[in-house]
């Protein structure tokens, strides 16, 4: 019996992965505000925070502690996922509506996050989080568009897909072998 005939893939279609593309993703504001209640549940300068998603923007509410409780607010201006990495930038802070202020209380969030997890960059006001921990190296997804409206984000893949490198190597191992 001979073996069947195999053809190299062409360059546009890589081998070894799962592919898709039109894919959405929604999450609805609670679970955001869940996320991000225990995310600052260490940071005792934070009595609430708040994120929803209406009318096209997403806008973020911080209930800050620092001698009196003042909410502070800001809108995310962009969302980027990269390599592992979701970026998001961030309108100035601002009290009572139009005081702008130094964004003390999100360096104080991402410091109090695990090593390696998150990033502030206080310049761009650009916030990054490390999800690699969470999802596989292996998963390569492209943002098309991020839509906020009646309480949800919106997240539209464009190309996108899983290499199966790894899951192959793993069928030529014996799981009972303890060599």
């Amino acid at each position: 019996m001979s073996a069947p005939v195999t053809w190299p893939p062409t360059v546009d279609v890589p081998s070894l992965s799962v592919r898709w593309e039109g894919l959405v993703v929604v999450i609805d504001e609670q679970t955001i505000n869940t996320f991000l209640h225990r995310a600052t549940r260490r940071v005792p300068e934070v009595s609430g925070i708040l994120v929803e998603a209406d009318g096209g923007v997403l806008s973020l509410t911080i209930k800050v502690k620092k001698g009196f409780r003042f909410p502070l607010r800001s809108k995310v201006t962009s969302i980027r996922f990269r390599d592992g990495w979701l970026g998001f930038a961030l309108e100035e802070l601002k009290v009572f509506g139009f005081l702008p202020i130094p964004p003390f209380v999100i360096k104080r969030i991402v410091a109090r996050q695990p090593p390696g997890f998150a990033f502030f960059y206080p310049h761009d006001r650009v916030v990054v989080l490390n999800l690699s921990t969470v999802l596989p190296p292996e998963l390569s997804l492209e943002v098309r568009e991020v839509r906020c409206e009646n309480g949800e984000i919106r997240v539209a893949f464009g190309p996108s897909r899983l290499r199966l490198d790894r899951l192959v190597e793993t069928l030529d191992r014996d799981p009972f072998d303890l060599d």
